[in-house]
């Protein structure tokens, strides 16, 4: 297989993004340009990507027929792929309507597959989407969730459905590929160890002076300086902007032990499976224990 995709896999706002800009520093060895990354591969949603691939326009055609075709488009990717593609996903890992995997085996190398705390999830994804934490909370407990599927609009990306946040994870850990699985909040303890691991995984070069180099140009508040000057296209119109904080224990001073709670009752078992410390509270619960 000369081409084929990796997924870079996640939850919603997880850490996506800056896996993908490591990667593309690895590559290119230079700086990453937030707004250029597409060169290493691109969304595994992108609906123009999916029309180009398959000679359709997919505004044609149902959300069904879009799913059972999805797997066609990945092996038309890599079919004509030079290299190896490391693709962006927001999907679970799931069967298409027809019963295949839609991650198409043919043309799949393996994964990465980013997770982080959900009550760290919950708040990022509420400035994401502009909503009320309660709405985050209630969107990653929907087992009908999915991004890109307004009736009313025609979005830039293809329907993806993304379960219940544990279910999510559950997919992917599952999921019959090769498959490296991270932390967000490893990414950010300790980013050498971390990056070079996944460097190893997909057999990129990680000697120590690279996996340095990509980790001190992709520090977030770089990330987030880019974004300031350029923009970024990933970013929903609506957001103020996409970098918006980058930290692990943010979410204790934007919780209320009841969001933290009901987070913590839903997808309880997989926080712990992944090593989720559900004993630490937002910070109000302790003032009002003091």
């Amino acid at each position: 297989m000369t081409g084929g995709s990796w997924w870079l896999a996640s939850y919603p706002k997880s850490g996506n993004t800056w896996l993908r800009a490591v990667i593309a520093t690895l590559i290119s060895e230079r700086p990453v340009d937030i707004n250029a990354m597409t060169f290493i591969g691109g969304s595994a949603s992108a609906r123009s990507a999916f029309d180009d691939a398959l000679g359709i326009d997919s505004a044609d055609l149902s959300p069904e027929q879009v799913m059972n075709l999805r797997p066609r488009a990945f092996e038309v990717w890599s079919a004509e792929a030079k290299r190896q593609l490391y693709c962006k996903v927001h999907d679970a890992y799931q069967l298409t309507p027809a019963g295949e995997p839609l991650f198409a085996r043919a043309a799949t190398r393996g994964a990465v597959y980013v997770v982080r705390d959900p009550r760290a999830v919950a708040v990022s994804l509420a400035h994401h989407f502009v909503q009320p934490i309660d709405a985050a909370i209630t969107r990653m407990e929907n087992p009908d969730a999915a991004v890109a599927d307004s009736p009313q609009r025609l979005s830039d990306h293809l329907p993806q459905r993304l379960l219940r946040w544990c279910d999510h994870v559950e997919s992917w850990l599952a999921a019959p590929v090769p498959l490296h699985l991270i932390r967000y909040e490893d990414m950010q303890r300790d980013p050498h160890s971390t990056f070079a691991a996944v460097a190893e995984f997909l057999g990129l070069g990680h000697d120590r002076q690279a996996i340095a180099a990509a980790v001190e140009t992709t520090m977030f508040s770089r990330l987030q300086a880019q974004e300031r000057v350029a923009g970024f296209v990933e970013k929903p119109r609506e957001a103020a902007d996409f970098f918006r904080e980058g930290k692990v224990d943010g979410w204790r001073l934007a919780l209320t032990p009841n969001q933290a709670a009901r987070i913590a009752a839903t997808h309880g078992t997989v926080m712990r499976r992944l090593g989720y410390d559900l004993t630490v509270a937002p910070l109000a619960a302790e003032r009002g224990a003091a």
